[in-house]
């Protein structure tokens, strides 16, 4: 890691460098990717997919004056709980407030809301009992949309596949199991199980509210 930073350095001469990813929490291995957000004075935007030292860089390449101007904080979100290696007059420290403020204002939705994206995954279930080519799109369709549905019945942010299973596993471990289940065998009655799982969980929810 240390020639890939310095690589960055050299290159970019940052201001911030705020690293995410599995080599911000120690989790990777020979076939990561070094994914950080660099933020310069006077460069332009740039996505840097360079291979250093053997490490394949995900390094996106931002000029201070970005965000400066209005910008969407969901393009930023992987960096909510990253490592800030440099950071120059505290700017990166503020960018990632402001997207970690966002993402817990965006997790919380109305009942109606939340009741709306339960009823979708029981009317993607019945499609996906047809067993055509369609039936079968909106099970993979179901399955995937239902992990950042099952956030918002909990009223936590999404933060991308990997760090929300981790999250399930160790609070909700029953859901957790269940949904492994409907991922891993693709049979009927496991995508029922996980579908009337999600909505007993939202009516749970709904009653203690």
């Amino acid at each position: 890691m240390e020639q890939v930073l310095k690589y960055i350095r050299e290159k970019y001469n940052p201001l911030s460098i705020i690293l995410y990813g599995s080599y911000a929490d120690g989790t990777n291995n020979l076939n990561s990717d070094f994914d950080a957000l660099v933020i310069v004075a006077d460069h332009e935007q740039f996505h840097d997919t360079s291979i250093v030292d053997g490490v394949p860089l995900d390094v996106f390449v931002y000029p201070l004056a970005y965000f400066n101007e209005e910008y969407e904080c969901e393009d930023f979100v992987q960096i909510h709980d990253g490592r800030i290696i440099t950071d120059y007059n505290g700017i990166g420290k503020r960018l990632q407030a402001k997207i970690q403020a966002y993402l817990w204002d965006r997790s919380v939705k109305s009942s109606e809301e939340i009741q709306a994206g339960v009823d979708w995954c029981v009317k993607m279930f019945e499609r996906a009992k047809r067993g055509d080519c369609e039936g079968m799109f909106r099970w993979h369709w179901v399955l995937i949309d239902s992990l950042e549905i099952f956030c918002d019945i909990k009223q936590h942010p999404y933060f991308g596949p990997k760090k929300t299973l981790k999250w399930m596993e160790e609070i909700y471990p029953e859901s957790f199991y269940c949904y492994k289940r409907a991922l891993q065998n693709l049979q009927m009655d496991c995508l029922e199980e996980w579908v009337v799982h999600i909505k007993n969980i939202n009516e749970m929810m709904y009653k203690r509210a």
